[in-house]
C-alpha cells in the first residue's frame, strides 16, 4: 500500500488507533480550480458518506421488489443483523434510497425492503458513470 501511494504521487497512509478501533487514513488526488489537492478518505465514514459499496448497490439492484432482510444480509455476505441494519440497509434508508414495506413496524417479521425512485435514478446514474 504505500509503494502504490508512493508510485502515485500521494501521501503515505496514516495509521492509529482510536478509541480500540484501528484506523486506516489513506489520501487520493482531486482537482480543484487546476490546482491538486489532497483529500483523505476515512473509515470513520460509513454508508453513503463517502460512496455506497458495492453490497449497497448490489441490494439497491435486487431490491426491485420486495426483499427480506435475510436476503439482503446475504447480498452482502453479513451474519449479524443489528450490524448489518447499522452499516449497510439504515444508511441506504436515510439517503431515501431503499424504503421499508411497512414503514409503521420496522420490527415486524413480516418486513420487507424496496428500492425507492430516488434510489432508481441513482442505479441509472451510477450505471452511466461506470
Amino acid at each position: 500500500m504505500m509503494h502504490r501511494c508512493q508510485k502515485a504521487g500521494l501521501p503515505k497512509p496514516e495509521f492509529k488507533i482510536d478509541g480500540g478501533s484501528f484506523v486506516l487514513k489513506v489520501w487520493r488526488k482531486r482537482l480543484e480550480k487546476g490546482k491538486d489537492m489532497w483529500e483523505a478518505s476515512s473509515r470513520h465514514q460509513v454508508g453513503t458518506k463517502l460512496a455506497l459499496s458495492q453490497y449497497q448497490v448490489e441490494i439497491l439492484r435486487s431490491s426491485d421488489t420486495d426483499k427480506e432482510i435475510t436476503k439482503l444480509m446475504a447480498i452482502a455476505q453479513r451474519t449479524d443483523r443489528t450490524k448489518f441494519r447499522n452499516q449497510v440497509l439504515n444508511p441506504l434508508i436515510e439517503e431515501g434510497l431503499l424504503e421499508m414495506a411497512i414503514p409503521d413496524k420496522p420490527r415486524s417479521s413480516k418486513q420487507r425492503y424496496r428500492i425507492t425512485k430516488k434510489g432508481t435514478k441513482f442505479l441509472k446514474k451510477y450505471d452511466k458513470q461506470k
